[in-house]
């Protein structure tokens, strides 16, 4: 919620290149690895109510909105965070290849007139998946249907059935940082 307060409220030049998404891998492996060595290593176990617990709770979150805002003003996108460093996401990029609501829409319907991909926070290449017949199978779609109300058409909708998560189509940066 944070980051939707800041100034980049859509990264008009697209996604970084695939090695920066590399990064949250990096990141969940760091984080992890901490948490095992302060468990097993050091014996460190917090008490429910403990003043350390409560410093690594307050730093832990300072950490992660601080290099969030970062991310945003360095990369003028709000969802820098999100896309590239987010750890959490290494592990919902599984289970959401499993999700049953994703987008849908009818590729007679649509004009290509990449509304939906100007608008998506997440920078996900919405008529690709229609082009290919299938629902926007993306792991990085975060269902906040923005590319549902912004199609001039009406042909984008929310669908409920079973289908396995297939290739990214993401908008990609040509230049590099």
């Amino acid at each position: 919620m944070v980051l939707d307060y800041l100034p980049y409220k859509k990264n008009k030049a697209g996604r970084l290149t695939s090695t920066w998404e590399k990064l949250r891998y990096g990141h969940f492996g760091l984080s992890l690895s901490l948490v095992l060595i302060l468990w097993f290593l050091y014996g460190y176990r917090p008490e429910q109510s403990s003043t350390a617990g409560l410093m690594w709770l307050i730093v832990g979150n300072t950490l992660y909105f601080g290099s969030g805002i970062i991310l945003a003003f360095i990369f003028k996108d709000n969802r820098a965070f999100c896309k590239y460093l987010c750890p959490i996401t290494a592990i919902l990029k599984v289970s959401s290849r499993f999700s049953l609501f994703k987008i849908d829409g009818d590729i007679k319907k649509c004009t290509d007139c990449k509304a939906c991909t100007r608008a998506c926070p997440m920078d996900i290449e919405i008529p690709e998946y229609l082009k290919a017949g299938v629902r926007v199978l993306s792991t990085e779609c975060i269902i906040c249907q923005t590319c549902i109300t912004v199609c001039p058409e009406k042909n984008l909708t929310m669908t409920f059935k079973l289908d396995v998560g297939g290739k990214e189509e993401l908008r990609r940066r040509i230049k590099h940082l």
